[in-house]
């Protein structure tokens, strides 16, 4: 189904887009060991009922590298349970294999706002019988959503996605703990030619969105985005000569360290996700149109928001100071 006019749900999505709230959610986590685990993510889930939706842009020349699994057993034990590894087709008319993939982006939106390597397998939802994007690694210079945590600090102390003049890509992300867990690469896109891509995978596998067994707690359901299907209908396809990859350390013996297919989005993709602890059902293309429709002409529609967060959070300094001006009365005085 195509979507005729795309600019509403653009300009809706751009509009959620606040600055504002990644600076606050970025000093409220500063604070956040403070406040115990469980009691911050209910807080996350009640902001999230109030605002469902995050509105967020990936910049142009996204580029998705895959591997070809070697350890089938490791790959589908870093699955939950509800979900099982499947080959799949990358391009329209492919053979399907197993593959590890790769996500490389720069991102905006009202919870973060950064670079992101993203790491994925591709399952299929038992319950749901939806092809699944299933992360199992983010690397990030900026807050990361995950179920176990919440909220989770920045991990890398370098995290590039560039481009330079010559039509190259240049990628070095580099984890926060010492280093040695990193991808450095550089691309030539000029050669890339524009393919169609396997719909299963593209549309059905971002609106059933799910996370590793050690990301995720077991009562963590899938989440969905919501975009123009014609914004993954085709992408380049990067001739595998073409990308230089200097290091792959990120998992060790999974898949090969090089990659056998690698396609590049030359546009922003403009994404409406649910937030933390919310769920739109996606069954097929045309339900995602039609809820794509719905937002694109819903008024005033709020993202989500730090303010209840806030609230909570200076209530409670509010309380302690008070406490601790209390004490010292008693002790003077």
């Amino acid at each position: 189904m195509r979507i005729e006019n795309d600019e509403p749900f653009i300009r809706q999505v751009e509009t959620l887009i606040d600055p504002t709230e990644v600076g606050d959610l970025g000093f409220i986590q500063r604070f956040r060991k403070l406040m115990p685990k469980a009691l911050f993510k209910r807080l996350l889930v009640a902001t999230s009922k109030k605002n469902p939706y995050i509105g967020f842009v990936i910049e142009p020349y996204c580029l998705f590298l895959f591997f070809r699994l070697l350890d089938i057993e490791r790959a589908k034990a870093m699955l939950p349970d509800r979900y099982e590894l499947i080959p799949s087709p990358l391009f329209a008319g492919e053979e399907p294999a197993y593959y590890q993939g790769m996500g490389i982006f720069g991102t905006r939106g009202s919870t973060f706002w950064g670079t992101r390597l993203e790491s994925y397998l591709i399952a299929r939802d038992r319950e749901t019988g939806l092809v699944s994007w299933v992360f199992i690694d983010i690397l990030s210079n900026t807050l990361i959503a995950l179920p176990k945590e919440g909220v989770a600090d920045r991990n890398s102390r370098r995290a590039i996605h560039t481009t330079n003049s010559k039509g190259e890509l240049l990628v070095d992300f580099r984890d926060g703990r010492n280093g040695e867990r990193r991808l450095e690469l550089k691309a030539s896109v000029t050669g890339g030619k524009r393919l169609p891509l396997d719909q299963p995978l593209w549309i059905g596998g971002n609106t059933s969105v799910a996370f590793a067994r050690d990301l995720c707690d077991r009562e963590d359901d899938p989440f969905a985005v919501i975009f123009d299907p014609a914004e993954v209908e085709t992408a380049l396809d990067i001739p595998v000569p073409d990308i230089d990859v200097r290091a792959n350390t990120l998992f060790p013996g999974l898949a090969e360290a090089n990659p056998v297919r690698s396609i590049c989005f030359p546009y922003a993709q403009h994404y409406i996700a649910d937030s933390p602890g919310c769920r739109t059902y996606i069954r097929d293309e045309s339900d995602m149109v039609r809820v794509y429709s719905r937002v694109a002409e819903t008024k005033n529609l709020t993202t989500f928001s730090t303010k209840g967060i806030k609230a909570l959070l200076f209530a409670g300094i509010a309380l302690s100071f008070l406490g601790n001006v209390f004490l010292l009365t008693r002790l003077f005085f």
